[in-house]
């Protein structure tokens, strides 16, 4: 009776165990899925602490951690555009920002052509009636104290003077007389110094007039120039003339001494028939050769390194992009252009580094 007392007790007091929900299975495809995110996110965590590391030492050190590569001295510019147009321009002249783009043609309808940046013609400037002459636009230089633009024509001998915009202001005229004065090709220095290459005279000269037109200084008259073309002065001063019918470059010193040039011939560097000339603010010294059919550059004298040194050429003969039919004018402005005339081919190149 006891025995079956205690094992009816035990019976009631053991319960069965409860039965357990049975564990979903997740499907390898989603398991495969919550790993991929996981590191996803863990990538993105680390790539935005790395980018916050190295914008906490930029700001820490100021400076860049690879220094941008320096562009070599000897890399010449690439072709960028032309503007379309312009029949036989010869001289071309650029405001320092690229703004104003002037061109001299030579034939059709022999005037002054103003253009803007994007190369658009803003204005067609005819000379001033001048009875019983023609008028051939040759040169261009622009004033850097007032922006205006100066012309030289061939056939009256003079130099027309004009604003920015192309109304005309005066005829430049020196203040003493100089005996068959012919000027050709003109340029300023900084302090705005017109430089003129006179063709008249005993002997062809460049001569120096201060803001008041008067004649400050000559050069040239001992060096035997034969048909001086293009003239154009660098920020130190130094004077560089086309002689072109002896096929040299010369260089001038600020006084008038003769410091370096560039000959005629047929090797690296070595000039046929030099016209326009121009200096850019690198000291980078541009000069359009039409024989040639190019641009040739050159490093410009200095103390350490006296004479011309020569970077290389740019163009080749031909009508497509880049191709030169006879080059005459060249101009920079300050942001690394270089506008060229191809006379022949009816246009202005712009070229860029």
């Amino acid at each position: 009776m006891t025995a079956d007392i205690t094992a009816g007790t035990l019976e009631h007091q053991v319960a069965p165990a409860p039965e357990q929900p049975p564990v979903a299975e997740v499907p390898p495809e989603e398991d495969g899925r919550r790993r991929r995110k996981l590191l996803l996110l863990l990538l993105l965590f680390g790539m935005l602490a790395v980018l916050i590391g190295v914008a906490a030492w930029y700001l820490l050190f100021r400076q860049p951690i690879n220094p941008l590569p320096v562009i070599p001295e000897t890399r010449l510019p690439a072709y960028s555009t032309s503007i379309l147009g312009p029949d036989m321009a010869m001289g071309v002249a650029v405001s320092p920002d690229g703004d104003r783009i002037y061109a001299a043609e030579t034939e059709g309808d022999r005037a002054l052509l103003i253009y803007d940046a994007n190369g658009t013609l803003i204005r067609k400037v005819q000379p001033p009636e001048s009875t019983g002459s023609e008028h051939v636009p040759v040169w261009v230089a622009i004033d850097p104290v007032t922006s205006e633009v100066y012309v030289t024509d061939r056939p009256t001998g003079e130099i027309y003077v004009y604003d920015r915009d192309g109304a005309y202001q005066r005829t430049f005229v020196p203040q003493q007389q100089i005996a068959g004065w012919q000027p050709i090709g003109i340029a300023f220095d900084m302090a705005g110094n017109l430089y003129v290459s006179d063709l008249g005279g005993t002997v062809p000269r460049i001569e120096m007039f201060d803001r008041s037109g008067k004649l400050v200084r000559t050069f040239g008259e001992g060096s035997g120039l034969s048909f001086p073309n293009g003239v154009a002065i660098d920020k130190t001063g130094q004077v560089y003339v086309a002689d072109s019918n002896n096929g040299r470059l010369l260089v001038f010193g600020s006084g008038g001494t003769l410091i370096a040039q560039v000959g005629r011939g047929a090797g690296i560097g070595d000039l046929g028939l030099p016209r326009g000339v121009s200096v850019d603010g690198q000291g980078r010294v541009y000069v359009c050769d039409p024989t040639a059919q190019g641009v040739h550059v050159y490093r410009a004298p200095s103390g350490d390194k006296p004479s011309l040194e020569d970077i290389g050429f740019f163009g080749g003969e031909g009508i497509d992009d880049g191709k030169f039919n006879f080059p005459n004018g060249v101009a920079t402005d300050a942001h690394g252009r270089i506008y060229v005339t191809d006379t022949g081919n009816d246009r202005v190149q712009l070229w860029s580094y």
